[in-house]
């Protein structure tokens, strides 16, 4: 049986991008089936909640990757950026920019956390769980990230 070699950079766009597009099509099914709904305003933490979320899919789907940090920054950007003008967050390409800039920012800054935490855990006895611990170093980077709320896109 032949092994798949899977590309950290292709694992990292794919997760993202399941990612973004499960939250824009949930917003559009929302939006579309209760009117009068409010959705979640597109600030800094609901950014590092979405990453967060595809950080985690890809440790539990592809293990631990480690990628060159301008190749996050690009793909963070990118998926972000289009994925928010497709879905309709947005209103306008600049916008879009807007928020693909920060998106990419905000996701390159939760990997480089996130994987710095994992690293730290891996050495100790709780390394034997890395699926588990990354769940949970997720939770407590998104809840750090909450003290970002009132800091609008």
């Amino acid at each position: 049986m032949k092994k798949i070699i899977v590309s950290p950079l292709c694992t990292a766009s794919i997760c993202l991008s399941v990612t973004l597009l499960a939250a824009g099509l949930a917003a559009q099914i929302a939006a579309a089936l209760v009117p009068n709904i409010i959705l979640p305003a597109l600030d800094i933490p609901t950014l590092a909640a979405l990453s967060l979320l595809a950080l985690v899919l890809e440790v539990i789907l592809f293990g631990e990757n480690h990628r060159f940090w301008a190749t996050s920054l690009i793909v963070g950007t990118v998926a972000f950026g289009v994925l928010s003008l497709c879905a309709g967050s947005v209103p306008t390409v600049l916008d879009a920019l807007r928020v693909g800039i920060l998106g990419g920012a905000v996701f390159l800054i939760c990997e480089v956390l996130l994987h710095s935490i994992l690293d730290r855990i891996s050495s100790g006895a709780a390394g034997k769980y890395p699926r588990s611990m990354a769940v949970v170093s997720a939770l407590l980077l998104w809840l750090a990230a909450q003290i970002l709320m009132s800091i609008g896109i």
